[in-house]
């Protein structure tokens, strides 16, 4: 393979393999913000679905994208190493069924020419518009682009000038590595404060920078607005790690009530290939990176007595995969309504073990959506281990954190169904719909002689007055403040059956 490729160009491997200069895929981030003219991504190391994503930006226009697989006959029941990241013991790579990759491949044989080349185009002045506009907004400023669309180097260059004219400017995004490419393109570079460090200390700036805005709740970067009038909120609308379209939908109403001067200058044109390019298309179409909400159109009625027209049912994963429309909804919603929703979500979503997927529709178009993992039902010896501390099985989340961290020693042995995700479409937000949904997965549960169900998020009053509605009772707070919300962990529990009752009885 490697006699084959072109000399004097910049060849980057993603593999495991022994390749001089080869990266392995949980390293491919470093690679953001950089480019290359032919990219060879080996899958018989695992198919990191986030990485292909990620790195297949950073190809020029006129390179060359090689996917070295398993024969495609075989490649759906190919033990794939990746597998491991979200099988649950006891499974092994061997129990999946490869919808994911069943599905991939029939979109490679259908529609993409086996050297992905990225068709070229004319690079776009990023002294432009755009850099213009941060450099003189005076009110707040949402910057949105699809992936490679120059955004975040827009933001360094535009530091470099608001600096130079003696502004003091701060930049705040998820992490330190998510900004290498604004510090790439800025020669005089902005002071860099995580979010939660930025709103307890307060430091002096006349304009703040916020990238990948869509990754911090809307509550912080409002309090971000209440102290720093000049802010410049960028973000990725579609891209490898989702739900730039959901934090569109809901900022943008949070700005109107409370900036209605604001302004939003929108990215299109590609930095490293030509618009409309079959790589990006095939890229974008394969792992759902442009997947939005579908049109809809609410209706009236009360919800819960059949009036709003809404039907709830558990989705065949066989059938969803072969349902590109439903499987876009589907997927539409999740990226929505989650601040962060990657490509290795939808292949979980269609091959974990034990995984179930249960919507509401009204009329053809799916309103609500929730995924359930069956877990728990650890053996004794198993059990006494994790309370211990002396064995983590990989996967069972809920049961693992109230058998080791809450101390409630027999809850892994019994069997729980935890809600991985609920989302309600956001044109029928507080009619039920959700509350609606959720007594369908109770059903489902005791129906699957669950024990009970669990659920873990980011604590805010609004979300747990919702479980605390269906009877859900806490059971744990974490002692840790996520660094990007400012918000604990929590887990509540809603026992079903005798044995769970008197086991989280008291909490």
């Amino acid at each position: 393979m490697q006699a084959l490729l072109p000399v004097g160009k910049r060849v980057v491997w993603i593999t495991s393999a022994d390749v001089a200069g080869a990266l392995p895929a949980n390293k491919a981030h470093t690679l953001l913000g950089q480019e290359c003219d032919v990219l060879v991504f080996d899958a018989h190391s695992g198919f990191n679905v986030n990485a292909f994503a990620a790195v297949s930006g950073t190809l020029c226009g006129g390179g060359m994208l090689y996917l070295l697989t398993p024969p495609l006959d075989e490649w759906a029941t190919f033990a794939d190493p990746d597998y491991r990241r979200f099988i649950p013991h006891p499974y092994q790579p061997a129990d999946v069924q490869g919808r994911f990759l069943q599905r991939f491949v029939r979109m490679l044989r259908d529609g993409c020419r086996s050297d992905f080349s990225p068709t070229v185009g004319l690079k776009p002045d990023l002294q432009s518009v755009a850099v213009t506009t941060i450099v003189q907004a005076v009110v707040p400023l949402v910057l949105t682009a699809d992936r490679g669309r120059g955004k975040s180097a827009a933001l360094g260059l535009a530091a470099s000038q608001l600096r130079a004219s003696g502004k003091r400017v701060l930049l705040t995004a998820p992490s330190r590595a998510t900004v290498a490419t604004v510090f790439k393109h800025a020669e005089l570079p902005p002071h860099f404060f995580a979010p939660d460090e930025l709103l307890q200390t307060l430091p002096e700036g006349e304009v703040l920078l916020v990238d990948e805005a869509a990754a911090i709740p809307i509550p912080l970067l409002l309090k971000m607005l209440a102290h720093y009038p000049r802010c410049v909120f960028s973000t990725t609308l579609h891209g490898y790690e989702g739900s730039g379209r959901g934090f569109a939908l809901r900022f943008q109403k949070a700005l109107d009530a409370r900036a209605s001067a604001w302004q939003a200058v929108r990215l299109h044109q590609p930095m490293r290939w030509a618009e409309h390019d079959p790589l990006e298309h095939f890229i974008n179409q394969s792992l759902l990176l442009n997947a939005d909400l579908a049109p809809f159109t609410p209706c009236g009625g009360r919800v819960g007595d059949g009036g709003n027209g809404t039907k709830d049912r558990q989705l065949d994963r066989d059938e969803l995969a072969e349902n590109e429309p439903l499987l876009r909804q589907l997927f539409g919603l999740l990226i929505t309504a989650h601040y962060q929703t990657r490509p290795s979500d939808l292949r979980q979503m269609l091959d974990a073990p034990d995984i179930s997927i249960h919507v509401l529709e009204q009329h053809g178009v799916i309103v609500a959506v929730a995924l359930l993992s069956r877990e728990g039902g650890l053996d004794e010896e198993l059990t006494a281990a994790i309370h211990a501390g002396t064995r983590r099985p990989h996967g069972h989340p809920v049961p693992q954190t109230l058998t080791f961290h809450a101390q409630i020693p027999r809850a892994a042995e019994l069997v729980c169904e935890r809600v991985m995700r609920i989302a309600v479409d956001p044109t029928v937000q507080n009619q039920g719909l959700g509350a609606q949904l959720l007594q369908h997965l109770l059903g489902f549960a005791a129906q699957q002689q669950a024990d009970y169900v669990g659920v873990s998020y980011a604590l805010t009053p609004e979300l747990q007055r919702f479980w605390e509605r269906a009877g859900f009772v806490l059971a744990r707070v974490g002692h840790r403040q996520d660094t990007a919300s400012g918000s604990r962990s929590v887990v509540q529990v809603k026992a079903l059956s005798a044995a769970a009752q008197q086991l989280f009885k008291g909490l």
